[in-house]
């Protein structure tokens, strides 16, 4: 009789999931359209401007992989966003500003290159990245 996998094995291909989820433009920009308001799929076609079977498509995607709730309403289906996709978004973006900032001697950094810092980090977080 074969073996369940084990949680250590489960793990890796949890988050794997997750970035898999994450790795298509079409679902970012959904995901986007989708913070702090939900919205039916014709909403999301028209916002992004992708065919209605390709945002359902990717909708799928991100339902399945625990990032959105939906609402069935008749003939319409809204969804919002579920989690903490946002929050991951935030920790690599930051994450990675901590990496771009070890990497230049600190006798390097003015005021302007700081600045650039902090709006690299608010639109990051503006667009929900």
């Amino acid at each position: 009789m074969p073996k369940p996998p084990s949680q250590k094995r489960q793990a890796p291909e949890q988050i794997l999931s997750i970035f898999q989820a994450l790795s298509e433009p079409t679902r970012l920009a959904s995901l986007h359209e989708l913070k702090g308001k939900e919205k039916t799929v014709n909403q999301l076609v028209e916002a992004i401007g992708m065919s209605q079977p390709n945002i359902s498509k990717q909708l799928r995607m991100l339902y399945d992989a625990g990032f959105l709730g939906r609402k069935d309403e008749g003939i319409y289906v809204r969804y919002r966003l579920e989690g903490d996709v946002l929050r991951l978004g935030d920790l690599v973006c930051d994450r990675l500003n901590q990496q771009a900032r070890a990497a230049i001697p600190r006798s390097a950094i003015q005021g302007n290159e700081r600045s650039a810092f902090t709006k690299f980090r608010r639109v990051n977080r503006s667009i929900g990245i």
